[in-house]
């Protein structure tokens, strides 16, 4: 079964180095959620080779325990430097399609390609990208842990409570043993012949943004 989380993406509006905004927000107590039974925190690392920089310092992840699905007014502490205008938050159903975790992960945002409704879009990340992938057995056994985020419908907007002009659609985790294990399989040829244009028939990939993260666990 699916379960609601909330994200919220953060945009440093000071361009610190990631161990400077790490201090900023590990340093900050949090949001006091009454609605979430567990919280991480992504730190964005360095953009490291053949991957895109991203957008935001920060992904924060909250599990919900209440049963609503529409998104309430952003309750995080305010971060000094972090553009409340710039930055991004949504519910969204979260599927695990393959348990674990890793050493290091990988995280995308995504948005739908042009002409596919939110439907389409899910019914093809969801029920046939995964076949996809787990076709290519050199690339499948890489994965420690594989989740998708589909964002609910009209559940997406900028902290500041504005629409976002083309919303998220989804947020993808992926787990690694090492750096070198992601890197060697997210740019290997049989990745970019086989699983790469299937991504194509349904993702931006222009518009998708790449980024390694330093998962903290702030509360089970």
């Amino acid at each position: 079964m699916p379960s609601v989380k909330e994200f919220i993406l953060l945009h440093d509006a000071m361009a610190r180095i990631p161990e400077n905004f790490r201090a900023a927000w590990l340093g900050e107590e949090g949001a006091q959620l009454t609605h979430a039974f567990a919280h991480r925190r992504n730190l964005v690392g360095n953009p490291i080779d053949g991957f895109a920089a991203g957008a935001y310092a920060g992904v924060a992840e909250y599990w919900r325990s209440d049963a609503a699905s529409r998104l309430g007014a952003c309750s995080l502490s305010r971060i000094p430097g972090v553009s409340t205008a710039e930055s991004v938050h949504f519910l969204a159903e979260e599927f695990i399609i393959k348990e674990g975790r890793g050493a290091v992960k990988f995280m995308s945002i995504l948005r739908r390609k042009p002409g596919i409704s939110p439907a389409e879009f899910s019914v093809a990340w969801r029920m046939h990208h995964p076949l996809v992938v787990r076709s290519v057995p050199e690339i499948w056994g890489r994965f420690r842990g594989y989740r998708q985020n589909h964002v609910l419908p009209g559940q997406c907007r900028h902290m500041d409570g504005r629409e976002m002009a083309r919303p998220i659609d989804g947020i993808v985790e992926i787990w690694f043993d090492s750096i070198e294990e992601l890197q060697a399989t997210m740019m290997s040829e049989r990745y970019r012949e086989i699983i790469r244009p299937d991504e194509e028939t349904f993702v931006d990939l222009p518009n998708t943004r790449l980024f390694v993260t330093e998962e903290v666990v702030v509360a089970e």
